[in-house]
């Protein structure tokens, strides 16, 4: 006995294929501009570089001067390709849900790029505020990109009617404890054999994450409030 004809596959059927990468088009800019301003900044060699870090790195000291402007240009600065790639690679991940609960558009793109930066920022001042007498510079979108997990952490529907979960919700609590507490790691690194000289702005990553926590449901319902309707 034979098989019959197998049953024929209608026509759009076959033609759709789920895209390999189908990351909204502002989570690809922001770490290509992530790589692209560290590769001016080491263009030019150690003297290049070395004066782009003494002029625009965030340190305490500095902004108790009133160096404020420093908040912001530490972002765009990083010590090694590996703290780029690495910061660039968390962002492609974790700003995905962001950028699909602000929407599309031009407005969808400034608040997204104003909501990082505004991350990144929350993040450099908590450091220099609890690291005062500090002359360490600092350095790296990593902070920003902690917002971005926090946010993330919270939002849930993003390509639909959507919602913000809860602060007190056992996801939300889980989470920022396994975050945080992976942030506290590096403050042993100093005391560990082989830690010595490593240092890592632990404190810029959990503000920065709890500002992204924190501020989400409130950014949304000012200025994407159809997240909670459609997209």
């Amino acid at each position: 006995m034979t098989d019959g004809p197998e049953p024929e596959v209608p026509e759009n059927t076959q033609r759709h294929r789920e895209p390999a990468f189908n990351a909204p088009l502002m989570v690809v800019v922001l770490p290509v501009l992530m790589i692209g301003a560290y590769w001016l900044q080491i263009s030019g060699g150690p003297a290049l570089e070395g004066a782009l870090l003494d002029n625009f790195a965030l340190s305490p000291i500095l902004l108790r001067q009133g160096h404020f402007e420093l908040l912001l240009t530490h972002i765009f600065l990083h010590g090694s390709w590996t703290h780029v790639l690495f910061n660039a690679g968390a962002c492609l991940i974790f700003a995905t849900p962001v950028v699909r609960a602000f929407g599309k558009g031009i407005g969808a793109g400034l608040s997204f790029f104003a909501f990082f930066f505004l991350c990144g920022i929350a993040a450099g001042l908590g450091f220099c505020l609890l690291n005062l007498m500090s002359s360490m510079p600092v350095v790296g979108a990593s902070g920003a990109i902690y917002g971005l997990i926090g946010a993330s952490t919270r939002i849930i529907g993003a390509r639909g009617a959507g919602r913000v979960l809860p602060l007190m919700s056992r996801h939300v609590l889980t989470t920022s404890a396994v975050w945080c507490g992976l942030n506290l790691l590096p403050a042993l690194l100093p005391f560990l054999p082989g830690g010595e000289g490593v240092v890592i702005a632990w404190q810029a990553h959990i503000i920065g994450f709890l500002f992204g926590v924190l501020v989400i449901g409130h950014w949304l319902h000012a200025f994407h409030p159809r997240f909670f309707t459609t997209n």
